[in-house]
This record gives structure tokens, sequence and C-alpha cells, in this order.
């Protein structure tokens, strides 16, 4: 068993080292509780969506976040973004507006190492602690 501890920050910088984001994903920081960025929709009617990121929970296997689109008018397009990024999103993200789950073993599995296993993750005072157990 493992304890990883990081900050917003860090865990930002491991999304931005393009280990783990989509290459849609541009322009991304922390601010507060919550990264924000912006999607790239390769649309011409909407070319950027901007959107922010608040961890909720870890769940069954799924760290659990809540997805809010930074924009009134840009909320109107919801529905037009999900069908978009339904194609482009990874195997292990799962986006039911405004929750985005990612099942967190097959994140592991397809990118990092498949003999480690999350078995929770909490978010206090800026700070994630990811526990971790071999399988």
């Amino acid at each position: 068993m493992a304890r990883i501890l990081f900050s917003f920050e860090e865990l930002l910088d491991i999304l931005i080292s393009d280990v783990l984001r989509p290459g849609a994903v541009v322009r991304a920081r922390v601010k507060g509780d919550r990264i924000h960025f912006v999607i790239r929709t390769n649309s011409f009617v909407l070319p950027f969506v901007p959107v922010s990121l608040k961890y909720l929970r870890f769940e069954d296997g799924h760290a659990v976040f809540e997805l809010a689109m930074v924009s009134g008018r840009v909320k109107k397009a919801v529905d037009r973004l999900n069908q978009m990024l339904e194609l482009k999103i990874p195997a292990y993200m799962r986006l039911e507006y405004p929750i985005l789950s990612i099942d967190i073993d097959k994140l592991l599995a397809e990118k990092i190492d498949r003999g480690v296993r999350v078995k929770d993750i909490s978010f206090e005072n800026g700070e994630f602690t990811v526990i971790t157990e071999n399988v």
C-alpha cells in the first residue's frame, strides 16, 4: 500500500504533461478548488468551450468530477458538445453532464501500470491523497 499526496497544481502539471489529458484540452489553470480549461471542439460554430472541473468524490473505483460551463450562452450548446465529445472521450471516462466520471482502474491499465489499484482518493485543503494497493 502506498499513500501519495499532491496538490491541485501538481495534478494539473500531470495533465499538462500530456500523459493523461485529451488533446482537445487547452489553457488549463487552477483557481481555488477547480481546474479551469478550454475544450477545443473543431466546430466552426463553437470552436472553444470554457469549462471548469471540480473534484466531488471517489466511488466504486471512479473519480467523480463536476463539469461546469463558464458562459450562460455556452450552456445552451451542452447537448451538441456532449455529442461531439462522446466520440473523442477516452474509454476510461464517462460524461453525463454535469458529471464526469473517470474509471481509475481502466486509466491505470491503459496509461501507467496494471499492477496498481487505487483504493481511495480524497481532497482536502487543496491537496489530494491517493491510497493505492498492489493487485
